[in-house]
Order: C-alpha cells, then structure tokens, then sequence
C-alpha cells in the first residue's frame, strides 16, 4: 500500500513558532547520522543523503519538483508567488520515522519552508500531494479544516493506491463502501483512510469543476459549517449531486477488497 501521510501538521506548530525557520531544519537534520549534501534549484533546497537513491537522481527530482511547483501554483491562481523551500529526502521508513517521529511517505511543514519525503526505489516520491498542501497553505492560507486540505491534496494528485480518484469512488459507491459526507466532516482521521482520502479527493473533483475555484477558496478559509451559505445549497443536496457525477466514471479492473470490509 502506497503510505502518504495524514497532513497534520497541527502538531508541529508549538516548536515552529517556537523556533527560527533554520533551527527547525538543522533539528531535523541532526536527528539521522548521516552526512548530507545540498543542491539547489530556484526555489528548493535539497539535502540529500550522499551517494543514496535522491543523490544519484537528483537532477531528475529537481525538474520534476521545479515543474510541479509552477503547475501547483499556476492551479492556486498565484503564478507569481516566489519563495525558497527546505527538501529533506531519506530513503527508509525508518530514517524518516526518526526525522519525523511517526511514519510516512512525505510531510509538508510550510509555516518552516520545509518538507520531508521518502524516496527510493521502491518508494517514489509523493511531490504532487505534499508540494499542494506546501503551497496551497502559503498561498490560500491555513484550511480552516484541516483534512479540506487532504481532499485538495488528493485531488491534484487524482490517483489513490494507483486508481484515478472518481473511478474509484465510483466503485466504492457501487459496492455501497462510500461514508457519509457528513461522516466524513466529523470524523475524518478515524475513519479508513483508504476510503476517507479518495471519498474525499472525488468530492473536492465534483466541487471544483462544478462550482469553480472561488467557491472553494472560500469554503477553504470558511469551513464546511459555511458551505450552505457559501454553496447556496445544504450538504446534503451537494452530496447526492456528487453521487450522481460519480456515474459518469467507470470502475472497471478495480479490486480494491483488501482495502475494505
């Protein structure tokens, strides 16, 4: 199963702000005994291990970071946003855990310009779903809920366990293995994520290219206990729209029952 965090980074922001952006790096640096080495790009700085897989790809990695960057923030609406950011890429789950003190495959910390990914070859980088919620906090702000950022996350990405999103929320719907999007909203972290994210990620689709970036943005900064006044419609109508939208998916060649009861 391809692991990517739970954003939350919530549980940093009592030693962020308690420490300048460069001592928060050089703690996490110093955690792992290793001897780095830095490369930079426009806008990232990379701190690699010497000589391990991000190394040797390296100047791979910086185009692909570079392109995905411009394209994140052309979606944000802010194609002018300059700033520099903090890449530190370990190639186990043990070497990131140490970092990080949980597992996962990529963390975005954009209140320190940082971000943490894990990469090797059995590993590949998570850059689209981190590198959103990097720039969509510096851009649009901080998400009013939290896991709205997940569903803006996922949705760019568009693919969960190497599914498109709505084909397989559309298979999840079929098989009657969707939550409630009220569900959802209340309890979003304890629920299965391997439902939870792509539900989610499929409702942000429906919500962006049904009723545009702005109302969004807006639901963003707002949260979903404005969505009425936001969206001019009760959750519930949005809801059963989106179940209508996801019958213009298919969910052919999904097998997805080791992920679900």
């Amino acid at each position: 199963m391809r692991l990517i965090l739970l954003s939350i980074s919530l549980l940093f922001s009592s030693t962020v702000f308690s420490q300048s952006k460069q001592e928060k790096l050089d703690s996490f640096l110093k955690r792992l005994n290793v001897s780095w080495k830095k490369h930079n790009t426009d806008h990232f700085t990379f701190y690699v291990e010497r000589d391990c897989f991000a190394d040797n790809h390296i100047e791979q990695i910086q185009y692909d970071f570079e392109l995905t960057r411009n394209r994140i923030i052309y979606f944000l609406g802010d194609s002018n946003f300059i700033d520099t950011a903090s890449i530190i890429i370990v190639d186990t789950k043990e070497k990131i855990k140490s970092i990080l003190g949980f597992e996962a495959q990529g963390f975005a910390i954009p209140e320190s310009d940082i971000a943490i990914f894990l990469n090797s070859k059995n590993y590949p980088i998570a850059t689209k779903h981190e590198l959103t919620h990097y720039y969509a906090f510096k851009i649009w702000g901080r998400p009013y809920d939290n896991w709205l950022s997940e569903g803006l996350a996922v949705y760019y990405d568009n693919r969960w366990n190497g599914h498109p999103i709505d084909s397989l929320s559309k298979h999840l719907k079929d098989n009657k293995k969707l939550y409630s999007i009220s569900s959802l909203i209340k309890s979003f972290y304890s629920l299965n994520p391997m439902i939870a994210y792509p539900e989610i990620g499929s409702f942000t689709s429906f919500l962006l290219s049904e009723y545009g970036s702005l109302n969004f943005k807006e639901l963003w900064l707002k949260g979903f206990n404005k969505i009425q006044l936001i969206y001019k419609k009760k959750l519930k109508e949005l809801e059963n729209e989106w179940l209508k939208y996801l019958d213009r998916f298919k969910n052919e060649n999904i097998d997805y029952s080791r992920h679900v009861r």
